[in-house]
Formats: structure tokens, sequence, C-alpha cells
């Protein structure tokens, strides 16, 4: 945890790693930081981080959410819309105790990225889909996420 928030930048947000060729922040890797810092105070009680969890959580949920509820997968443009955002999306925000907007992600993801023929597309981009079936990258985070928010919700 000190590693991570050590490296958090002042407007809350992290690059994705630490070489000079990945210097660029991205929706999910955010998400995992955030539930890492929010799962460690659930389990351990030690609120240090607090204050950093908050401030991961603000920017992200400002930056990485449009008004129309599609997920940004970097910090500084729309596209590609990625399933893993949506993912990774519900399962932040349902971490952090904001069961409506989790819910708000899926319905938007199963209206934008679900296929009739039983998957979710892969990516958007501007001007064409990637209808890819990633079962682990696609697939697998996407049914988990649902299962999680279904979980919360009782249904």
């Amino acid at each position: 945890m000190e590693f991570s928030v050590k490296r958090q930048k002042t407007d809350g947000s992290w690059w994705y790693g630490e070489g000079e060729n990945q210097r660029w922040i991205d929706s999910f890797h955010t998400g995992y930081n955030l539930v890492a810092l929010n799962e460690y105070q659930q389990m351990t009680g030690d609120t240090s981080f607090a204050d950093a969890a908050r401030r991961g959580f603000a920017y992200w949920n400002e930056v990485f959410w449009l008004a129309d509820g599609s997920p940004r997968y970097y910090h500084n443009r729309a596209y590609p819309i990625d399933i893993h955002c949506c993912a990774q999306g519900i399962l932040t925000y349902l971490a952090f105790g904001e069961v409506t907007k989790a819910d708000w992600v899926a319905r938007w993801a199963l209206k934008n990225m679900w296929d009739e023929r039983g998957f979710f597309w892969y990516q958007r981009g501007r001007l064409a889909i990637n209808r890819i079936q990633y079962m682990r990258w696609s697939q697998s985070w996407m049914y988990y996420a649902l299962s999680e928010l279904q979980k919360v919700k009782g249904e």
C-alpha cells in the first residue's frame, strides 16, 4: 500500500507503470488500485491510506465517466470504449458503496456493449466495434462484475 500511495499523483491519479514508456492513466488500472486500497482497509482496519483512496476515487469518478454512463479508457480521450472499463467500474463503485452508480454502468454496458448472440464486445472505437469474445478479458470480468452487483442488490 505504501508503494502505491507514494506514487499517487496530487490529483489522485496513478501512472499505469513505473517506466518512462508507461506514462498513461487509465480507468481500470486506477480502479484496481482503488479496490486494493479499500480492501486493505477493510481487512486490516488500518485507515492510514483512507485519504489516498478518497482522492483517487474522486479523480476516477470525475474523469473516467461521461454523462451518458460511458467509460473513458484513458483520462484524456473517450476512445476506445472497453468492456473491461465497464466491469472494473462496476466493481470499483461497489467497493465504495455506490450501488446506484454500479447499476448505471451495468445498464449502459448491457445497452451498448452486449451482443444479442450472448456476449460482450471487447471494444468500441469511434468508427468500428471489435466484437472479439475474449473469455478472460471481456466475458469473465463482466460476468464477475454483474454477479457481484446482483449479490449486493439481492437479486
